[in-house]
């Protein structure tokens, strides 16, 4: 990423923040917040609108670390944040003349054999795919699916998260584990779509979800959250509390793209009887994948 991308990410991040008024962040307001945090910063107000402009060429340890306190990123956002003052992103880091339809068969070919819930997601989470025992585990047929990620940001995960058809899924997990589920969702949401927050596609899928009251909250809340400690995995649970809940963690499997990361983010159990039911059910699901995104090219709409 260079210079001038860079500072067009640095201005979207600083939009995406909102003073104690309700008003976007300004670059004096950013200034403002970061000498709070640290009087000896070197940022001000001219040298904000420079790296926005992507006419400071060179940036310090004192300013990024500055830079990345004051727009509030988590640990996950920091690291890739960190990655891209470089210089460098995925076309540089990860080189190759690989056609993506050949990247991606033999990631969808990994998702239809494993005999775990599965999903593939693209660097934006949207779901590229999915495997039979995901649909299974979640009461979903593959006509329902395909109708609720058929709409603007339907294909997107959190759209699904928050919308009225995972309803049924929420309400089978206690109130608790439904806040860390939401919380660790968001976390992942915004770390896999830090270097690309600055495009269009992000500007109108973040404009999309902002429309929905409780992501508004989620995406507010993380930074309320222990968030400095997740690392993913969370323990999650679905079923009824007296008997017959399943327990289990989500981790992802990932393949580096210039295009950004393609991840599967598998179901792991987590107790003998959720991998005992998993079992069962897989005995059930043929080695099958349902593909309902495009990939790697994003169109809104």
């Amino acid at each position: 990423m260079d210079r001038k991308q860079f500072g067009k990410l640095v201005a979207a991040l600083r939009k995406e923040q909102y003073d104690e008024n309700g008003d976007r962040c300004t670059q004096s307001k950013l200034a403002a917040w970061a000498q709070e945090l640290d009087p000896t910063s070197p940022l001000n107000e001219i040298i904000i609108g420079k790296i926005e402009r992507g006419e400071r060429t060179i940036l310090d340890e004192q300013t990024l670390l500055n830079l990345a306190d004051a727009l509030k990123l988590t640990v996950g956002e920091r690291r890739v944040f960190f990655m891209l003052a470089t210089g460098l992103d995925h076309p540089q880091i990860y080189p190759t003349e690989v056609a993506s339809a050949d990247l991606l068969a033999p990631v969808l070919e990994m998702l239809a054999e494993i005999r775990l819930p599965a999903l593939l997601l693209d660097r934006y989470l949207d779901v590229i795919a999915v495997n039979g025992l995901l649909l299974k585990l979640y009461h979903l047929s593959q006509i329902e699916l395909a109708q609720q990620l058929n709409h603007k940001g339907g294909t997107n995960l959190l759209d699904f998260i928050f919308s009225e058809a995972f309803a049924p899924m929420r309400t089978a997990m206690p109130p608790q584990v439904w806040h860390r589920f939401a919380v660790g969702n968001i976390i992942y949401f915004r770390r896999m779509t830090m270097p690309y927050r600055m495009t269009p596609y992000f500007a109108k899928l973040l404009a999309h979800l902002r429309k929905n009251h409780e992501f508004r909250w989620f995406w507010e809340q993380v930074f309320y959250e222990d968030k400095l400690y997740f690392v993913g995995g969370e323990l999650f649970q679905m079923g009824p509390a007296l008997g017959g809940r399943l327990r289990f963690l989500t981790t992802p499997l990932i393949t580096h793209t210039p295009f950004g990361n393609l991840e599967i983010l598998t179901h792991i159990p987590r107790d003998e009887a959720t991998a005992v039911s998993f079992h069962e059910m897989s005995k059930e699901v043929p080695a099958q994948v349902y593909q309902f995104g495009a990939w790697p090219e994003k169109m809104w709409g």
